[in-house]
């Protein structure tokens, strides 16, 4: 019974953005921590220059840097490398207790202990992103959004073009994705959409914190509320960010 406890527990953390209590961004060579209430922030560690690639699971952050995988200590940014080969990953996520990673056709599943990883089953050429939501592997392939069990390989087109999409990610039950110049919340299991707003032109970088919706726009960060749409800005010094997720 304890070892099965444990077991639910790790995958409840590693889909842990709707409650996340802290969001990070690389910008440059910093890895910077901010406060999803005020914005304000504080450097953790250098040297990530190049990254464009992070998630977070249980209490750790992961990224890609070049060829290599990273663990990070959210708290002191200290780092432990994982494994390599990983160069060309173009998308990254974690859930159900691992985190997922695209690269040159496949999706491949890494175990966050480790860095060991094994290819999931399918077909995944022209995947464009990935994240977690509804307990399942959400991926946008060739401008058309699947929910996928990433262990069986079972995959589910869902309805609707995704075409100019530019981020997504999920958190919970909530998959989000701006496309064009709006914000959509999309559910997972349906694929039913509403959208949020727009004013989201050219927004790549997109993370779910506590219930709201985070995103980089031209410099600022901004909290948007899905529940009705309206949105505030925390901040303009995020100009140049190259990698965003909770914790």
């Amino acid at each position: 019974m304890r070892t099965h406890l444990a077991l639910l527990a790790v995958l409840a953390v590693c889909s842990l953005p709707v409650s996340a209590a802290w969001l990070y961004a690389i910008q440059g060579d910093v890895l910077y921590k901010a406060d999803p209430v005020t914005g304000n922030w504080q450097s953790i560690s250098d040297t990530w220059s190049g990254t464009e690639l992070m998630t977070s699971c249980g209490s750790n952050l992961f990224a890609i840097q070049g060829d290599y995988l990273y663990k990070i200590n959210p708290a002191t940014g200290e780092w432990t490398q994982l494994s390599d080969t990983w160069e060309g990953t173009s998308a990254l996520t974690a859930g159900g207790g691992s985190l997922y990673a695209y690269q040159n056709g496949s999706i491949f599943r890494i175990h966050p202990a480790d860095g060991s990883w094994e290819p999931i089953p399918g077909e995944y050429d022209g995947t464009q992103f990935l994240a977690w939501a509804g307990n399942a592997l959400m991926l946008i392939q060739n401008d058309v959004l699947y929910r996928t069990d990433p262990v069986t390989g079972n995959i589910s087109r869902l309805p609707s073009s995704y075409s100019g999409t530019t981020a997504m990610a999920g958190g919970g039950d909530d998959l989000y994705v701006i496309q064009g110049d709006v914000l959509y919340w999309v559910d997972p299991y349906s694929g039913d959409y509403a959208s949020l707003g727009g004013g989201y032109d050219g927004a790549t970088e997109l993370a779910v914190a506590g219930g709201y919706v985070y995103c980089i726009w031209q410099g600022s960060l901004w909290k948007t509320d899905p529940d009705d749409g309206s949105y505030e800005s925390l901040g303009s010094s995020w100009d140049g960010t190259t990698a965003f997720c909770a914790l």
